[in-house]
């Protein structure tokens, strides 16, 4: 289903501000973007993959943006649009990238609720953690040229 697959390594040396508009395709700009932010969240071990949607995203349709995984560390997002297919901003990749890293950070608990196990993924605490990782993202010399 998934047809790209990246293993970002802590030894992976990254190109200068300069030459990233230089990378010419788009997927190799975001690559280098999401190996520059999971130094930034120092998080080891992650492998990334693109998202290999076959067909557009219908109208009134929900769909998924991107999706983890807590046993494999495997991130995987959407780079494109939904609809339309057309690659989508650097900064919307890394949002979504900060939600998932949050998946790791602030980890699902079960918790009993009206007599019921249930399983809470995204609760208040989860999402102060995806404020904090774009307040840093934003922050980091490695990554604020993609918010300005």
């Amino acid at each position: 289903m998934y047809s790209t697959k990246h293993v970002i390594k802590s030894n992976y040396t990254q190109p200068s501000p300069d030459t990233i508009s230089m990378i010419p395709n788009h997927e190799q700009q975001v690559i280098t973007a999401v190996t520059k932010a999971l130094q930034v969240f120092r998080m080891k071990g992650f492998t990334f993959k693109i998202m290999n949607r076959t067909q557009p995203v219908k109208k009134n349709t929900s769909y998924i943006e991107g999706h983890t995984s807590l046993q494999t560390k495997t991130i995987t997002i959407d780079i494109y649009t939904a609809r339309l297919r057309k690659p989508k901003k650097i900064s919307a990749i890394l949002a979504v990238l900060a939600h998932e890293v949050a998946h790791h950070q602030k980890p699902p608990y079960r918790q009993q609720h009206k007599g019921r196990l249930i399983t809470r993924m995204h609760y208040p605490e989860f999402y102060k953690q995806v404020t904090k990782n774009i307040k840093a993202l934003k922050k980091h010399r490695l990554t604020r040229h993609y918010y300005s």
